[in-house]
This record gives structure tokens, sequence and C-alpha cells, in this order.
């Protein structure tokens, strides 16, 4: 009897130590379930579709997330803020959205892991932002696609602190970001800010699919030291590629660039690592050192890498301030679209190289040779050695090592090539380029649109139809406009009115829908509304039009707007805002025309209060733009204050 108590009494402690579940279906069961739940615990959201439900995860060592995954589905102003440590964010798909000026999710803890999150055809201000306070925040096998607003907002911004975050961005996909390229600013990746360069952060970035990115000239931009870029696939992005800006100490190695408009460009900043990289088929440039005033460049290193069948290598000669300390060994430049090489300094450093192809260059005196490489394509149409291959034990040595960064785990040593096989411990001992020659390794992307974000994208767990916007707010006469229907079945749209009429009347899957408005001619206000119906679901947008109310707003909003105190001390509250305004973007700037800081805030009740008690005495000037829930810009204004 005692050992049957004794056995009773242990399965009872047992289970009063067990993790709880906490199943919820509505934003008010998760805020219930928080409350109530420790460490270890799960909150997990059934299958459905949630409209306008936002997560606050304030409590340390939660697991939050979907069963199955994929199967909640968070549309309209739904969004979420990881305030707290050690969290577990998963499973979960944000579609179709429109929040403004917000961000979808947002991280402020430390040691949080997202995987398996959807983040597609948003309208809002970035998909995902790592604040400068969290530290090892680990992001895998998510996706971050087309997003719907063209503004000048990156996609993934990891910020920096004086500490090092110690990030890693792992397993995920970044596609279908629309644009013309240049400095649009829809940069899928940004580590840093400018302000940031001096900032070690080191961050890793792995595994990684980019395709169709043309938001930017920028796929990943490098704006904070001590970052590692490996085993990444960037394929077809006419208008992107991946750039080292203001931070120091990148290192790139084991990527992939095909078929895009470029591969690397080293914009600024010293010390930085190209190596086993593989390109092929890029059109405009391969690798560009860019002769830059601000920060020349400096002790740029590009060691084993393979580049066939692409544009030229650009050495940055073209202008006052050429880079210093290059170095270029053990490299293959063959077969170009044009020529290999350009804008020769004439004090770079060439150790041990082979081209095959017109030079475009005057051939240094050692360290270049014309040479086939023979390499043969593989059934993948990829080039890597025969094996008689000239390239194979006859490396060159005598180049600066790779540094290894405190509390980073990388191939600095280049023990390992493109594709993970060892090389020889002695470098006269490697093959020159990217690849040993191997009887078994087919050479081959690490990283493919099929293993990388959720799995669940492509079993279809939920069907979905939605819209970016609820409302729209009409201002002219005879006015287009469009919404995006983000759906994965077929759908319907029918208007209630008929002075608001649509180019379709039916589609499937996403697609961007025409609204013509009627000329109000009678200028009187109008609401009507139109529905998309897609299965058992169906989404309603109300049209709303009030040509005099809407245009005083733009009229009159200097006058109309109250800001007191002025001069202040601490807060200034701005109130009497535009009717239907539901956040501003608000920027502080001085006598001089810095920006001292930009935020977005949301307005309730017409109001919003801005903080600026840290600013030193003195004279600004608020710039504000106020936008409806559905981004669209309906105010800006111009105040000056005075910080006592």
């Amino acid at each position: 009897m005692k050992l049957i108590f004794l056995i009773s009494t242990l399965f009872v402690c047992v289970i009063l130590n067990a993790q709880t579940r906490y199943d919820v279906r509505s934003g008010a069961e998760f805020v219930a379930a928080q409350e109530m739940a420790s460490a270890g615990d799960s909150i997990v959201w059934a299958p459905g579709i949630y409209t306008n439900t936002r997560m606050d995860i304030d409590k340390d060592g939660l697991i939050v997330t979907a069963e199955p995954y994929g199967a909640a589905f968070f549309t309209g102003v739904s969004r979420a803020v990881i305030n707290a440590n050690n969290i577990t964010f998963s499973g979960f798909q944000y579609v179709g959205g429109f929040i403004g000026t917000l961000d979808v999710v947002r991280v402020f803890g430390s040691d949080v892991l997202i995987t398996h999150v959807n983040i597609q055809n948003y309208t809002s201000f970035k998909y995902l932002v790592v604040d400068e306070e969290s530290r090892r925040t680990t992001i895998s096998y998510c996706n971050f696609e087309n997003r719907l607003n063209l503004d000048d907002k990156n996609i993934l911004s990891i910020l920096v602190d004086d500490e090092p975050g110690f990030h890693k961005i792992q397993h995920c996909s970044f596609k279908n970001f629309d644009g013309t390229g240049g400095d649009q600013g829809i940069e899928p990746i940004r580590i840093g800010v400018s302000t940031q360069a001096h900032l070690d952060s080191r961050t890793l970035v792995e595994y990684c699919y980019f395709t169709r990115c043309s938001g930017d000239g920028e796929i990943i931009s490098h704006k904070a030291r001590q970052n590692v870029y490996r085993y990444n696939t960037f394929e077809d992005n006419p208008q992107g590629e991946l750039v080292l800006r203001h931070g120091d100490e990148g290192i790139v190695y084991g990527n992939f660039f095909l078929n895009s408009m470029g591969g690397i460009r080293i914009r600024e900043g010293s010390n930085h690592f190209v190596f086993n990289n593989y390109f092929q088929g890029l059109h405009r440039r391969t690798i560009y050192l860019m002769n830059d005033p601000v920060d020349p460049l400096s002790d740029i290193h590009i060691y084993h890498n393979t580049i066939v069948d692409s544009e030229e290598v650009i050495l940055g000669g073209a202008g006052a301030n050429a880079p210093t300390n290059v170095t270029i060994a053990n490299n293959i430049f063959i077969n170009p679209r044009d020529q290999l090489l350009e804008e020769q300094t004439g004090e770079e450093n060439w150790l041990n190289n082979l081209s095959l192809g017109p030079l475009g260059i005057d051939r240094p005196s050692s360290g270049l040779s014309e040479t086939d490489p023979g390499l043969f394509e593989n059934t993948e149409g990829y080039l890597q050695p025969e094996s008689d291959s000239p390239v194979i034990n006859a490396a060159g040595v005598g180049y600066p090592e790779v540094p290894l960064y405190p509390g980073m785990d990388y191939d600095n040593e280049i023990t390992l090539d493109l594709m993970k096989e060892s090389r020889p411990a002695n470098i006269d001992g490697q093959a020159i380029g990217a690849s040993e020659f191997s009887s078994t390794v087919t050479v081959q992307p690490h990283a493919t649109e099929m293993n990388t974000g959720p799995s669940y994208l492509f079993d279809k767990v939920v069907d979905y139809v939605t819209a970016n916007a609820s409302t729209l707010f009409i201002e002219d006469e005879g006015e287009r406009l469009f919404v995006w229907v983000s759906s994965n079945i077929d759908w319907e749209v029918m208007s209630n009115d008929d002075w608001i009429t649509t180019e379709v009347s039916s589609g499937s899957g996403d697609e961007r829908l025409i609204i013509t408005i009627a000329a109000n001619e009678v200028n009187v206000r109008r609401m009507g509304s139109l529905s998309i119906t897609g299965g058992t679901q169906t989404v309603t947008i109300n049209v709303n039009q009030d040509p005099g109310e809407l245009v005083s707003v733009h009229d009159n909003l200097e006058n109309d707007v109250v800001m007191f105190p002025n001069p202040t001390e601490g807060q200034i509250k701005l109130s009497n805002l535009p009717s239907g305004s539901y956040s501003s973007q608000v920027e502080v700037v001085d006598i001089n025309g810095k920006t001292v800081f930009s935020n977005e805030y949301l307005i309730l009740d017409r109001e919003l209060v801005i903080d600026v008690e840290n600013l030193t005495t003195g004279t600004y000037l608020i710039n504000a733009k106020f936008s409806t829930l559905d981004a669209a810009v309906i105010g800006e204004m111009t105040r000056q204050v005075v910080k006592n």
C-alpha cells in the first residue's frame, strides 16, 4: 500500500509540474490565457480566420503557436508585439491585412524564436522589426512576400545597440517585392541603419532564398559591423543585389547569385571578405567595388569564387576614391557576357586566379593566368571541376586570413568549399574557385523555393479571401481606386450601389481589383459598399464620399489642429485631428534641418501625445502626416514648437 501511495504521489507531482496548454479562439481568450499562463506553458490558436486581432505577448517563457501550423490566419489590422523574453512564436499566417504605419510583428524581448510564420500581401510599415534592445532573436522558416505599399520602408529590419545582438535569419524566403530598384527603400533585409554603422551586430543570415525582389537595389543592406551571409540563394532578381553598406567587416560566403541584375556590391567600409560564392547569369555586374568619397573602400578580400556567364567584376578605379588594399586570390573568371573585368586601379594584389574570355583590363604581370579551368556543366546546369581540371591542388598562398568574430561560428579558415565538402588542410593543396573536385557531389544551391519558408504554404491548410481595405474614402468625382484581393480560392465581387463598379466580377487567387466611382453629379454625401465572396467567406468594403468634408481636411488642417502646451517641458498633445484618421507619422526636425526622431503613433479619439522630454532646449519643427486605417493619407501639417 505504501508503494502504491508513493507512486500515486509522484504521478500527481508530475501532473502539477507539467506544462499547461491553453486553447484560444479570440483575442479576448488570448488575453485571459496569458494572464493565467506561466513560463513553459503553451497558448494554442485554433484554426480559423481572425480579423483585427492584436497579440501583445508580455509574459516570459511562453509558447504562442497555431495548431496545425498555418491554420490560424490573421488579417485586417492584426499584428503582434513581443515584449517578453524566451518566447516561441510559430505557425501563424498574416495575409492581406492593412495596418498603416505599424509593423506586423515587432520584437523587443530577447531569446525569441519566430518560426513558420507567413507574412504576405500586407499594407504596413515593416513586416518584422527586431528592436535594438533584443538579443539572440532567431527567425526561421518564415516567408515574407509582396508588401502592397511601395513606400520607403524595408521588410525585415534588425536594429543594433552598443552590444552585439547575435540574431539569426535562417531558411526564410523573400519573394515578389515589386518596384523599380534604385533607392526605393524596400530592402527585404536591412541590418542596422546608417547611424549604427560603427556598432557590431554579429547577425547571421543563412540558407535563405530571395527571388523577384525589385523594391530596392539592395536585397540585403549591411549597415552594421560583423555580419555573416552564407549559403543563401539570390535568383531572378532583375533590380537588386547584396550590398555591403556603411558597416565594416562583412563576410559573404557559400552563396549562389543566379540570373539577376548583380551579385555583390561593396559600397563602403573596410575589411570585407567574399569567398566560396558562385555567380552565373548576372546581366549587369557581378562584384562591384564602388568608388565612394564618403567612406572609401579598403582591405577588400575576394577569394575562391567561381564567376561564369556574367557581366563584369568592377574594381572601382573610375574616380578619385579608388579602393585600396584589394586582394583577389584563387578565383575563376570565365565565359563573360561582355568582358570579365573593368575599372582596374592597378594596385590590386592578384594571386593565383584563372581567366578565360575577354579580360577587359590590362593583364597583371602575375596572379591572373589565361587558362581553361576544365569545368563541366552538371545535371543541374552549374559548372564544377572535371577530374583532370587544372584547378585541382592549384591554389596559391600568401593572402590575409578571414577573422573569426567573438561569439560566432563560421568557416573562417575556409576548410570547406561551396558545397561544404572538405578542402585539403594545406592551402596549396586546395582547388582554385568555389568547388573542390568531387565525383559524388553535384554543385547546386543550398536554398531553394521548396526548402525555405513554411512548408504549409504548399499544403493549402486554410481557404481564405481578404482585401487590404475595409473602408475607402473618396475625394474626387469619377475617381478610380484599387484594392488588393488576397485569396487561395475562386471569388466573386458584387457592388451594392450602381455608382460603384469594378472591372471584373470574379477572380482566382491574388489579384488587384480596380474600382471606379461614378461622378457625384449632385455633390452630396454618398455611402455604399461592395462585397467579395469566396467559399463561405465574404469581405465587405465600405465606400464613403463626402467631398466637402474631405477637401476641408486638406485646406484647413493647419488651422483646425490644436497643439498644446507650446512652449513645453515634456509632452505635446495634438487634438482635433482629421475625422477618420487612425495613425500619424511624426517627424521632429531641429533648426539645422536635422531629423531628431521619427515615429508612428496611433490616434485615439482624434488625439495623440508626443513625448519630447529628451530633447534639448530649443526650437523644433513637427511634421505630421495623418492616415486612415487603410493607410490613405488624409492630411499633413507642420508646426513650430519650443522645448524649455
